[in-house]
């Protein structure tokens, strides 16, 4: 799977039949994360997806509830944090995940979780280093 359309169909067929609320959506979303990674954004009364290949400004709409948005926001930011402790806050930041086991693959991420603003940009990369929190 790896065209656009391909993938927005994937994701938006995890946001329409959730298995396993908030978490089963994110883990989803996690996992169908292009290599061109993936922004999400609220956009008047929409959520917008755009892959991130070579800089599309066309945004497809996804089917979401704006309170079902912000708790996927949220629960990026607990896995931001299970990575590296109060790296980011619930309301946003700049922080990175890890997927995966064998080996674990990392997710640079920026989000706003604010009443005036919801995004998240997820942008993968090769590997993750070791974690040193322990």
């Amino acid at each position: 799977m790896n065209t656009t359309s391909e993938l927005a169909e994937a994701f938006r067929s995890a946001l329409e039949n959730p298995t396993r609320g908030v978490v089963g959506v994110v883990d989803d979303l996690l996992r169908l994360c292009p290599e061109q990674g993936l922004r999400l954004e609220w956009q008047g009364d929409g959520c917008r997806m755009w892959f991130l290949n070579g800089g599309s400004e066309e945004g497809t709409e996804v089917s979401l509830p704006r309170s079902a948005f912000r708790a996927m926001l949220a629960r990026i930011a607990v896995l931001c944090n299970e990575r590296r402790p109060n790296s980011v806050s619930p309301y946003g930041g700049k922080g990175e995940l890890s997927i995966g086991a064998n080996p674990p693959a990392a997710l640079r991420v920026s989000f706003a979780n604010t009443a005036a603003e919801q995004k998240l940009e997820l942008m993968p990369e090769t590997a993750l280093p070791a974690d040193d929190s322990a």
